[in-house]
């Protein structure tokens, strides 16, 4: 069945990806619809917050490039305050619902970090803790893109777990069968589910194994956290400056911890 059951190598990747299966991505669009949880996007009201606490950093008319930008659902918002949006994420059942609502925002199907958008742009953001998806190397190469991106006074803006998020996760696995399809599989499936905390380097692993009557898919999921201080100088090394955090933007939600942090930086 070629299952997998060892602790995943620092930032392994795996053949299947959440965000392409072409299933699975379809099941993420419905998660991001659904105003009953915060589990693939956040509830509109958080949503609205953090919108507001954008408004508050960038001016009205001024262009926004949202990477992970998923259904365009902080887009559309800001596209209706007057910002000039530019929307990227690898989900193309995501992008595609995105250009069925918004004709006059450019939205992008694709790997942002691979295939970042030209131009120039205002600030860019980056919301739903997704820079802490990807590896410190990764993110490294991502932030000198949005760097060189950005007009000179340009913001990044963008979420991460905190330290804290180890009081809301601890090492542990378990398994679910689902006798007639959910959100893994349209059939029959098995989920055998992992996570793997890395203390050192500062990230948990959520491993999975989806068993069905045609095939096993192995699949990780990476979730990095930081320590303000940390977040401080990864930016100023890449030449940010001027950057401000903080916490509690949100306050309780239920996304997968509440402990988070907004972090603003400037170029």
């Amino acid at each position: 069945m070629n299952i997998k059951n060892t602790r995943p190598t620092l930032f392994e990747k795996s053949a299947c990806n959440i965000w392409t299966d072409p299933y699975i991505q379809q099941q993420m669009l419905k998660a991001h619809l659904d105003q009953s949880t915060d589990g693939a996007s956040r509830k509109m009201d958080s949503i609205y917050k953090v919108v507001d606490y954008i408004k508050g950093i960038v001016c009205p008319g001024t262009h926004i490039l949202d990477l992970g930008c998923g259904p365009g659902l902080y887009a559309g918002i800001l596209r209706d305050a007057g910002y000039q949006i530019t929307g990227i994420d690898f989900n193309k059942a995501s992008i595609d619902y995105a250009v069925s609502c918004s004709k006059d925002i450019n939205y992008i199907q694709g790997d942002y970090i691979r295939e970042y958008p030209e131009g120039h742009f205002d600030a860019v953001m980056m919301i739903y803790c997704d820079m802490g998806t990807h590896s410190d190397q990764e993110r490294d190469v991502l932030l000198d893109k949005i760097y060189h991106s950005l007009v000179d006074g340009g913001k990044l803006i963008f979420d991460v777990f905190t330290e804290k998020l180890i009081e809301d996760r601890t090492e542990n696995q378990h398994w679910e069968y689902v006798s007639s399809g959910g959100f893994w599989s349209e059939s029959d499936y098995l989920l055998l589910s992992q996570t793997f905390h890395y203390p050192e380097e500062k990230c948990f692993a959520c491993q999975y194994n989806l068993l069905t009557d045609n095939e096993t898919k192995h699949i990780i999921v990476w979730d990095r956290y930081y320590g303000e201080g940390e977040i401080c100088e990864l930016l100023g090394k890449i030449g940010f400056k001027d950057i401000k955090i903080s916490t509690g933007v949100l306050g309780d939600n239920d996304f997968t911890s509440s402990n988070e942090m907004f972090v603003i930086a400037e170029k």
